[in-house]
């Protein structure tokens, strides 16, 4: 009997074909329990966000040039104003009013007015601006009515409540030498005040003065602590919004106080156009930058330059004295503002 070793019949190739149908189910199912045991499939979660980048060197700039500025608003204020008055209010009003349009035409000429339309406000925006506008206009009507140097420095009150109020709310660490620089800067103001072993005259337009000065510091602390907020907004909108509702406060007391304005002359309003320019759009412009990039400590260091500036303008412009003590006060302001840089972020 021969037996054939040639290829399998059909017979056999349909015997085969359920065998791998019913290997290929198994295969099948052992994946899925596999699967089941490992738990279900979830789909990937998203990258976390990452911080905006911050520029130290850049938000360093930016608060020493503001400051240098800020220090310069007496001597435009005080030019500005015609004896007897007060003009803060109406003042203050101006410069946050053409600072809006100067930053909205620079975001119009760089063709960002889409991003503009895009970017939401919040209550921090909303609420740094007005605070902003109504601590400069207690500041400018205090500088009016006290010494100028005493005026600058119950404003600089703020950098110290701003670094208080961010420990609470933000949870930053206030460090050994961001402490330091405070109390420095703080004990150097001081002395620069007059404060402490300096003679008062205790008069009625003096006493307003201190107390002007003294609601401007909280108010400037609060308005530095928003500028903590929102970092991911850009600077020149976030400035733009500022000085947008820092008009809109302004504007709300010049309805309240009704300044009389009637007796400012050509050189008056030459010395306010300058304040508009320089202590508004350019100075408080670059006070957003450096918020944006600073953690309040550092702020609030750098910050005191302003009081320096202010001291000085007060002797050569006004002769104002300076005593020994306000010399050492101005010596102390200048040591805090550089503790911050000596330190890492």
């Amino acid at each position: 009997m021969t037996v054939s070793l040639g290829a399998p019949s059909r017979a056999d190739n349909s015997l085969s074909a359920p065998l791998r149908a019913d290997d290929a189910l198994l295969e099948q199912l052992a994946e899925i329990a596999s699967t089941e045991s490992r738990g279900p499939v979830l789909p990937p979660s998203p990258a976390p966000k990452s911080p905006p980048r911050t520029n130290r060197r850049l938000g360093i700039a930016a608060i020493v040039l503001s400051a240098t500025t800020m220090g310069a608003a007496g001597l435009f204020g005080r030019k500005a104003t015609p004896e007897g008055a007060v003009l803060g209010e109406a003042l203050t009003l101006g410069r946050m009013a053409v600072g809006a349009i100067g930053m909205l035409v620079l975001i119009a000429l760089s063709r960002r007015l889409g991003q503009l339309r895009r970017t939401r406000l919040s209550w921090s925006v909303v609420g740094g601006g007005v605070l902003l506008g109504l601590s400069l206009a207690t500041y400018l009507s205090a500088t009016v009515l006290t010494d100028l140097s005493r005026a600058v420095v119950l404003h600089y009150l703020g950098p110290v409540v701003a670094t208080a109020l961010a420990r609470v709310f933000l949870k930053e660490r206030v460090g050994r030498l961001d402490a330091l620089s405070i109390g420095t800067a703080f004990a150097g103001m001081l002395l620069a005040a007059g404060l402490v072993g300096g003679e008062s005259s205790g008069g009625e337009h003096e006493t307003l003065g201190t107390v002007l000065g003294a609601a401007s510091g909280v108010f400037y602390g609060a308005a530095l602590l928003c500028y903590r907020y929102r970092t991911d907004m850009p600077s020149d909108v976030r400035s733009l919004w500022n000085f947008v509702f820092g008009a809109v406060a302004a504007g709300g007391m010049v309805a309240v106080t009704r300044p009389d304005m009637s007796g400012m002359t050509a050189t008056n309003w030459l010395w306010a156009g300058g304040f508009f320019v320089v202590c508004g759009l350019f100075a408080l412009g670059l006070l957003v930058v450096a918020g944006k990039h600073l953690r309040a400590a550092e702020l609030s260091g750098l910050s005191y330059l302003e009081v320096v500036v202010a001291l000085m303008i007060g002797v050569v412009a006004f002769g104002e004295s300076v005593t020994v003590l306000a010399a050492a006060g101005a010596g102390l302001i200048v040591v805090a503002m550089a503790l911050p840089m000596l330190g890492r972020r």
